[in-house]
């Protein structure tokens, strides 16, 4: 006796929507590898760069920023930021010290190593975006910029930085 269930023909006709869910997720994880892969000549992760440049970028006083603000900037959500802060420390990356006057409050702020790590890799990084987005010209960039922030609800929306 055959088990053979007739299937249920919509499924498999991707929608508009699914096409662009589809085609999204096909393109970050293509660029998080190519990131990832020129990244590990430095020994780290897009999402450990991406967390030391939010502090390169955001911490200008040098005073250290606590881990939600850190958090608020990354390029993807992380469920325990508190604990990618804790590798880059053993990395000599970051140093992570109470804040004096909230002792809940742990600051982290870049190393003078993490300071020059964030500057060797960070024009590779612009070099390999640019070859990423070589094949398109920049009319089309601008117009793949503006729908990408009006998918994510935001059409004000800027770049990381």
């Amino acid at each position: 006796m055959s088990n053979k269930r007739k299937r249920t023909a919509l499924i498999g006709k991707l929608t508009i929507e699914a096409e662009i869910f589809t085609n999204t997720a096909r393109l970050s994880d293509q660029i998080l590898a190519e990131m990832n892969q020129l990244l590990s000549i430095w020994g780290m992760t897009a999402l450990q760069y991406n967390a030391l440049r939010v502090l390169y970028v955001k911490d200008t006083q040098d005073i250290g920023l606590p881990s939600k603000e850190i958090g608020k900037h990354l390029y993807t959500r992380v469920p325990d930021v508190t604990r990618l802060l804790d590798r880059l420390a053993d990395k000599g990356w970051v140093v992570r010290e109470r804040d004096c006057k909230n002792r809940r409050v742990v600051r982290t702020r870049l190393t003078p190593s993490g300071i020059e790590l964030v500057e060797s890799a960070y024009l590779p990084l612009v070099e390999l975006e640019s070859q990423q987005f070589s094949h398109m010209d920049q009319a089309d960039k601008k117009e793949l910029t503006r729908l990408l922030a009006l998918a994510l609800d935001n059409p004000d929306a800027k770049l990381p930085q």
